[in-house]
């Protein structure tokens, strides 16, 4: 036997076998993470906009924004950041004891914020605005 040319050839082939396990292995975490993270933004995404169309309109009680904004509520718990996560609480609480003062605001920034750092835009610096069309009562003359 010709150990001279059999030991490079057991090594190279080692070094190959091992290179595609760790190339494998590598490639496999980053998909894993890139597809944790395209769901989580996912979530807080629609959770922002559910949040947004339920924010600034009075009582929600009886409306088609509520079961939304408890949704928002439960995914920011479950995907958000602690600091989201202890703000949606704090709405919520603040709106199940009718504090007259419950507002989104600072969740929504904070998720606004974190949502555009991900999707590499700028940053705002000026509160969100929640635009509301009312449709006022049309009398006849």
């Amino acid at each position: 036997m010709n150990w001279a040319l059999l030991f490079p050839l057991l090594v190279t082939t080692l070094l190959g076998v091992f290179s595609w396990f760790a190339a494998h292995w590598l490639s496999s975490t980053r998909d894993r993470e890139n597809k944790k993270r395209d769901l989580r933004l996912s979530f807080l995404l629609e959770a922002y906009r559910r949040l947004e169309a339920g924010a600034n309109r009075g009582s929600l009680e009886g409306t088609d924004f509520a079961a939304g904004f408890e949704s928002a509520i439960a995914d920011i718990q479950l995907l958000g950041t602690v600091e989201q996560a202890q703000l949606a609480k704090n709405v919520a609480i603040s709106i199940a004891r009718r504090d007259p003062q419950a507002s989104a605001g600072p969740l929504l920034r904070s998720l606004r914020d974190e949502l555009r750092e991900h999707l590499s835009l700028q940053p705002l610096a000026e509160e969100p605005l929640h635009f509301r069309l009312t449709v006022g009562n049309k009398s006849s003359a």
